[in-house]
């Protein structure tokens, strides 16, 4: 997997980095994600869904380290995880082409321009460095920051799933979303 780290000025000027993982990131990596986790109702698990462990973390930054048609950045400023964002490829032959797009941020750096660099980091990786062809995600109804990212960047609507999540006791929309990259 060939990914360069680059620099980004997000909209409020801030100098974000965009880099790979490391082994030794495993445990910062595990609470920036228990710590976004625990402050959203957009992702589709809850905090005692994602363990708090060490050792599952370190082997999911390696396999992704050794995949062809998947990649794992994070975001870091001033030597801090602020955010992350994953394409993993499907195992499968006759869907190796295809990945699907995860991201979380810390919610102090939401809505700073911080996604859409991620976004555009993992298409760039895509287009130029991989045979992915497909990048799909789904994303609540009610995340209306979520689809317009995700709109903003060239993704569009390939269906909805009627009351998919459940989040307490309300049911809501799953918008699943693609975007062709070749």
């Amino acid at each position: 997997m060939k990914f360069e780290k680059i620099n980004f000025k997000i909209k409020t000027g801030e100098l974000i980095t965009i880099r790979i993982p490391e082994e030794s990131d495993a445990q910062y990596v595990l609470d920036l994600k228990r710590g976004y986790i625990s402050n959203t109702s957009t992702l589709p698990f809850t905090l005692d869904e994602y363990p708090d462990n060490l050792i599952n973390e370190k082997k999911l930054i390696e396999d992704y380290e050794n995949s062809l048609n998947s990649i794992f950045l994070l975001a870091e400023f001033n030597n801090e995880l602020i955010g992350n964002i994953d394409l993993t490829g499907s195992k499968r032959s006759k869907m190796n082409h295809t990945a699907m797009l995860g991201m979380g941020i810390k919610a102090s750096w939401r809505n700073k321009g911080l996604g859409k660099v991620l976004i555009e980091s993992v298409l760039k990786w895509a287009k130029e460095d991989s045979e992915i062809r497909i990048i799909w995600l789904d994303v609540y109804a009610s995340n209306k920051l979520g689809y317009n990212l995700y709109k903003n960047t060239g993704f569009e609507i390939s269906g909805i799933i009627k009351n998919f999540f459940k989040e307490g006791q309300d049911f809501i929309d799953k918008i699943q979303m693609y975007q062709q990259v070749k």
